[in-house]
């Protein structure tokens, strides 16, 4: 899933922004405001069985792990967001895909972070 053996990959997000290297940190930060809090309650729903709530959290994970996460990993939490409530197997193999790769991803983005 890895390429260049990172997860992050921030081209898309200072893309997005003109090369704005400080609105770039400041989406990082936010990142980190909201995203794990996300990430936490798409396990506990996932967990608990509620397809709903896990659909609905995958959605804001979804959009703001593309700018930030690599296309492997990009395509992998869109298929997640779409197997969630259609597929038992691939939602339950993207879950336990996502709750290795999500602490990995947020540990090389607090690394960008301090390079910005």
């Amino acid at each position: 899933m890895k390429s260049n053996n990172l997860y992050c990959d921030l081209s898309k997000l200072i893309t997005m922004l003109d090369g704005d290297m400080e609105s770039v940190k400041e989406m990082v930060t936010e990142f980190f405001d909201t995203i794990p809090s996300y990430f936490e309650e798409s396990v506990t729903a996932y967990e608990s069985g509620d397809l709903i709530t896990l659909k609905s959290v995958l959605h804001k994970l979804k959009g703001s792990i593309s700018l930030i996460a690599n296309d492997s990993v990009s395509s992998e939490i869109v298929a997640l967001h779409a197997s969630a409530g259609s597929d038992d197997a691939k939602t339950s193999a993207g879950m336990e895909s996502l709750k290795k790769w999500f602490p990995v991803l947020c540990d090389e983005l607090r690394d960008e972070l301090k390079r910005l």
